[in-house]
């Protein structure tokens, strides 16, 4: 018995010396993958267009696929984009697209930023300058010259 609780302590101490086997270890606690939860917060996000809620956080997002909030930000994590990068892909794409259509081309930024999850216009002309160069303003000017 003795020898069995030396090997416990070795373990331990391999386990806190070695962070890889810490990650295997709580991935095989939950049951799923990192890439597998990735995959089932997509499919909830998209499908459930959860992004368009400006106050949809990363809690919600656990409760929907099942999993907490510490397993969905290493999963975020390994795929190198943050919760709120994350979100603000979906919501910039949602904003393009209502930009594009010329029967929106009266429609108030703010009305195109809250109907595309935005918190506000600011927010959402942050994301379009680090995506597209350009103010969602310009973009809209930019695509009804053509």
């Amino acid at each position: 018995m003795g020898s069995r609780m030396a090997d416990k302590g070795r373990f331990r101490e391999l386990l806190n010396g070695n962070r890889c086997i810490k990650v295997m270890i709580s991935r095989k606690r939950q049951g799923v993958s990192f890439e597998d939860l990735f995959s089932r917060m997509k499919e909830v996000i998209v499908k459930k267009e959860l992004y368009l809620d400006s106050n949809f956080s990363r809690t919600l997002l656990a409760r929907e696929v099942g999993s907490n909030r510490t397993y969905v930000t290493k999963a975020l994590n390994a795929h190198g984009v943050g919760f709120y990068d994350y979100l603000n892909r979906y919501r910039l794409e949602r904003a393009k697209q209502i930009l594009s259509q010329k029967e929106n081309s009266t429609m108030l930024m703010e009305e195109v930023a809250c109907g595309s999850g935005f918190s506000s216009v600011r927010k959402m002309n942050y994301c379009m300058v680090q995506s597209e160069g350009i103010t969602a303003s310009q973009y809209r000017k930019r695509l009804l010259k053509r």
